[in-house]
């Protein structure tokens, strides 16, 4: 066969961010094509499943489904915990119309409403609320920030129900019209040599299962490779990585790790009409359990690198304005010794070997991105200081004029006038790994950061006019209460020279070098949760004999100062959120600030959505079961050293709480809907005073709600 002969199709499967596209397709891309096998298909599954989904005629069936069960539902006397849930989430359909998911992703993406914050808050509410009802056709709350929720929907860490039809169907039921409509009838449209899905997070991966048996349903004859962070991880986490193969036993080849190479070696035997490349590094397949006992990772050559292929995407279907270009100048981590980090196939290392894009190379592919896009997103572990400062050079010799932000780390260099050379090569914002507010804690993770030298780094991107983006965690082995707390004091005490903050929760993992030497940090034990196989996180018993998990240093002291570090209502992959491509644009638009102050509080001149009263026969609704206590059930149970899975989870949800008394007899209830799907019962008292007009009261009231974020 001839190189164009070959049709190969390279699928970015859902549920991920919205708002551009992941950008591993375009480096295999860049790389296939060079090579000379140029009769290639991209499909963004995600964003089309999305669009599609939110197409009026969809949404009126989804918001007919919804009313069914609440009618269903308002006729029985007492209410399961899961059809509290499902109640609680079909009420987000009222008062919705088909047209208002088109209307809100529009706000999105026009140029100048995406920048009125007050109407760009009042369409991400309006995405939310649908994801919330969209879920009653699964599990009832299974979507947040275009993600899964772990809590609600099975173990998603076991083969058992991730294999499990009863939970594989139900999960993805909200997404059935269309994998068994536009993307059937793409796998359909051609005789594919080889479909490819590109699977980066764990929320991409009970779609990739799906798909592949749809398409070995649909196309057995074709070749079905698999690739993608996810499953390198898959195969490094799992207690038996042959495993990979019941999760996947429709996919003929898997490609570990990074994924150019290996992509040309399979489509070259496939045009050759040999078999399958075998013990070749990153190249796995099902009859070989040798090599996938111990994979061979590829580390890419980034100097022979054929340039990315941007080109590939229609950029106009994506919720956002403009495009925003993911672009990796650099892979792998110059520091490498972070005692938590284990990322990718790495086996002696936190993560893979440093590795930089000539200089000339990287200017090349910036000046061809230009064509079409002036914002990126520099998506790297971290860049070097030396090379950035070689780079930000180069960007302004060569006069390129884009705005871009990147994760680095917190060096001394900044003191420097690097945030100036930063600023005047079009860096808008910056994201640290700041990690603690203990200098104990930081020496211990070998962060190689002096927290006395932060502040100064800070201030100096603050008078540059670059916005700094702090992530951190607590519950780091043999961290005190006191350390925890240090960690949100440190931020609060410096609150005029960052924008955003994240602390997350320390997760161990087994291929961390605190996992790997743990005696070293005041550990007795680790162990894997009952339950899992894909090994993510590890408990520990520490010096003390004490259990300990992810998010057991969540005291309410902690929650309340963690609080006051909350500037803004919402998360990924909105304006908001760390490193999202609406907080760049943002920063971009606005300056440190990301929202001007005087918008922050702004409410939208003409609502999509307005508030509406809905009679319930059912009493005490406020008081249904909430996604929050199923995480509280959730989080119980792994405490206990087991995850819950898709039977334990729907056995609980079956029972009838004992404190439940909604009944469908006596006086009905008014609930007070409000555009976020919010709700609060109204009492007798409250309508009373609402008909009567009180400004007072209404600005009360608006205060209130705000504060518990239903606004």
């Amino acid at each position: 066969m001839k190189y164009d002969e070959i049709q190969y199709l390279l699928i970015n499967t859902p549920l991920t961010d919205p708002t551009a596209p992941y950008h591993s397709i375009s480096y295999l891309v860049g790389a296939t094509s060079n090579a000379g096998y140029t009769n290639i298909t991209c499909l963004d599954a995600n964003i089309e499943a999305l669009n599609y989904l939110a197409r009026p005629e969809q949404v009126a069936g989804q918001l007919q489904y919804c009313e069914d069960i609440r009618l269903r539902l308002e006729k029985k006397g007492r209410l399961t915990r899961g059809e509290q849930l499902t109640y609680r989430y079909a009420l987000a359909a009222v008062g919705f119309k088909p047209c208002m998911v088109r209307q809100a992703i529009a706000i999105l993406q026009d140029a100048e409403a995406f920048y009125d914050y007050g109407l760009y808050r009042h369409a991400v509410m309006i995405m939310n609320r649908w994801l919330d009802f969209l879920s009653v056709q699964g599990f009832a709350g299974q979507f947040h920030n275009f993600a899964f929720v772990p809590t609600v929907v099975g173990n998603l860490s076991s083969i058992g129900d991730l294999t499990n039809p009863s939970c594989l169907n139900r999960l993805l039921n909200p997404f059935s019209p269309y994998l068994n409509g536009p993307f059937a009838d793409t796998i359909l449209s051609r005789a594919w040599d080889l479909v490819g899905l590109s699977v980066n997070y764990a929320d991409q991966l009970p779609f990739a299962i799906a798909m592949c048996k749809l398409i070995r349903s649909l196309r057995p004859e074709c070749i079905i490779c698999l690739g993608g962070t996810e499953i390198s991880d898959d195969i490094k986490y799992l207690n038996d990585p042959r495993q990979i193969w019941t999760l996947f036993p429709d996919c003929d080849v898997i490609v570990a790790g990074e994924g150019e190479t290996a992509l040309i070696e399979i489509l070259d035997a496939i045009r050759e009409r040999k078999p399958l490349p075998r013990q070749r590094p990153g190249i796995l397949l099902p009859d070989d359990p040798v090599t996938i006992m111990q994979p061979a990772a590829r580390y890419e050559n980034l100097a022979a690198l054929a340039d990315a292929r941007y080109d590939i995407w229609d950029w106009k279907q994506y919720w956002s304005p403009e495009p925003v270009v993911l672009y990796s100048p650099t892979r792998g981590c110059y520091w490498n010794k972070c005692t938590f980090c284990d990322y990718g196939l790495n086996t002696d290392s936190p993560t893979s070997p440093s590795r930089m894009r000539p200089i000339e190379a990287t200017i090349r592919e910036l000046r061809n991105i230009t064509r079409f896009a002036r914002t990126l997103y520099f998506s790297v572990d971290a860049i070097s200081p030396s090379y950035l400062r070689k780079l930000c050079h180069a960007i302004q010799e060569n006069g390129i004029d884009i705005r871009w932000s990147a994760e680095l780390r917190l060096e001394r260099t900044f003191r420097q006038g690097l945030a100036d050379e930063l600023k005047n090569a079009g860096c808008v914002a910056i994201s640290f790994g700041y990690e603690s507010g203990s200098q104990r804690v930081l020496n211990l993770i070998n962060k190689g950061v002096h927290l006395d030298q932060v502040p100064e780094v800070l201030r100096e991107l603050a008078r540059a006019g670059i916005g700094a983006q702090m992530m951190g965690f607590i519950g780091f082995p043999t961290e005190t209460p006191e350390e925890a707390r240090a960690t949100f004091e440190f931020l609060l005490e410096h609150n005029d020279y960052w924008t955003l903050a994240g602390i997350g929760d320390f997760v161990l993992t087994r291929g961390s070098i605190v996992a790997k030497r743990y005696q070293d940090f005041g550990i007795q034990k680790i162990g894997a949760y009952s339950g899992d196989d894909i090994i993510r996180s590890l408990y520990w018993i520490d010096h003390d004999g004490r259990v300990r998990n992810p998010q057991d240093m969540r005291t309410t002291a902690i929650n309340k100062v963690a609080a006051s570090l909350e500037s803004f209502r919402d998360n990924r992959p909105f304006v908001g959120g760390i490193d999202t491509n609406h907080s760049i644009l943002y920063f971009a638009k606005y300056g440190p600030c990301l929202v001007p102050v005087q918008q922050r509080n702004d409410k939208p001149t003409q609502p999509i959505i307005e508030t509406v009263q809905y009679r319930t026969p059912l009493r005490n609704v406020d008081g249904v079961l909430n996604r929050s206590e199923v995480a509280d059930y959730y989080f119980q149970q792994r405490f206990q050293g087991q995850t819950p899975d898709f039977k334990r989870l729907t056995n609980w949800l079956a029972e009838y709480p004992p404190q439940q008394d909604a009944l469908a007899e006596g006086k009905e209830e008014i609930l007070e809907i409000y555009p976020s799907g919010h709700y609060i019962a109204l009492t007798s008292q409250m309508v009373e005073v609402g008909n009567q007009g009180s400004a007072a009261y209404q600005i009360l009231k608006e205060l209130l709600l705000r504060s518990k974020g239903v606004l």
